[in-house]
């Protein structure tokens, strides 16, 4: 075992469900890793760290990347991933939504997978949390405290972490892997969509890109703040490199002279509980809502007045709503695809970290 990588087992048997709970130092290790591991991809080379592992995949949600990028991932480790849909099982739940014959407890059914496997990864948001911001995420808190190996975050309501481990490849990448983006103006801007969306995706983004020391711009219409503690938490990585924050409703003004702009939709929170006046939800008027607001769409005028700046979004993006067809399919500068495929790296980089548990 002495000719593995330096990170095979570097943070063995821990959870991975936000990338706050580790350092800015931890977080670029992971990132060397996540480098390693896409040279040796390209280069063809095999990586058998994982040999004989298993790892649960339990999708609330549908997915395109997530899914094949960590199922694909961990096979090409040399273990196997195992799709798990809560509808074709017992659906895990939590103790107050119970269902006899129809649910099976979290804390039974993560200490059941922990005897089989080597790791269990969860995917819900939205309506499969009853659009209770924050249920999603106490969801895989919940498998995290029950379970005895690691539990991955593939996407809740708050955090979507390896989306924003993959971003932060993409834009380092992008600049010839500077050793942060110290001086780099990175804009997280709400775009338009007609569909509802997590606030996961844009808390992450800004958070890592905080931790790599940019100057962050978040940019949305009124309605669309963020969650408090997240904006805290992105001005307290901010100070520590001594960086600029801003928060913006005018979408140009945030994109002029940026390095990077992360356009991308997310729901204003005042429509879900427990931010809803009534504590209901109010799916048909967070959409209408939204349609106010059809101008903050990404073109390629935008992104040329705005002096060229390199495009970012996790996908799928809505074509036509938050960004033209001509961005996504000819933009010289565009990392839509880049961001994509870094998925598999960078997971594959926090599995063979954390589910090498019994290799070292």
């Amino acid at each position: 075992m002495a000719d593995l990588p330096w990170y095979v087992g570097y943070f063995s048997g821990k959870h991975w469900l936000r990338n706050i709970d580790y350092s800015i130092d931890d977080i670029f290790k992971v990132l060397e890793a996540a480098r390693d591991l896409k040279q040796k991809f390209h280069m063809g080379a095999e990586t058998p760290y994982l040999k004989g592992k298993t790892l649960y995949l339990i999708f609330y949600n549908k997915s395109l990347r997530t899914r094949n990028s960590f199922q694909t991932g961990i096979y090409q480790l040399g273990g196997q991933g195992i799709f798990i849909s809560p509808d074709q099982v017992y659906a895990p739940t939590l103790p107050e939504d119970m269902v006899p014959y129809q649910t099976e407890a979290i804390r039974d059914v993560a200490r059941v997978l922990s005897r089989y496997g080597d790791g269990i990864a969860i995917r819900i948001y939205g309506k499969p949390a009853k659009w209770i911001i924050g249920r999603g995420h106490r969801i895989i808190e919940e498998f995290a405290k029950w379970s005895s190996v690691p539990v991955l975050n593939m996407e809740d309501d708050l955090y979507h972490p390896f989306q924003a481990l993959a971003d932060a490849q993409a834009a380092l990448e992008a600049l010839g892997w500077p050793r942060d983006l110290r001086g780099k103006k990175f804009v997280v801007s709400y775009a338009y969509s007609g569909g509802l969306k997590p606030l996961a995706v844009p808390q992450s983004v800004a958070l890592m890109a905080a931790m790599l020391g940019a100057d962050v711009y978040i940019a949305h219409p009124p309605g669309f703040e963020l969650l408090d503690p997240i904006i805290n938490q992105v001005k307290q990585y901010t100070e520590h490199w001594g960086a600029e924050f801003k928060i913006t409703h005018d979408m140009d003004e945030a994109f002029e002279g940026a390095t990077f702009v992360y356009p991308k939709a997310w729901s204003p929170k005042a429509f879900f509980p427990p931010f809803s006046s009534d504590g209901k939800v109010h799916e048909a008027e967070a959409k209408e809502y939204q349609a106010k607001f059809k101008d903050w769409i990404v073109t390629m005028e935008r992104l040329e007045k705005a002096g060229k700046p390199f495009y970012m979004h996790c996908g799928p993006a809505d074509r036509g709503q938050e960004v033209t067809d001509e961005v996504l399919d000819s933009y010289e500068k565009s990392l839509y695809f880049e961001e994509a495929e870094n998925r598999l790296h960078v997971q594959k980089a926090v599995m063979a970290m954390t589910m090498a548990r019994f290799i070292r």
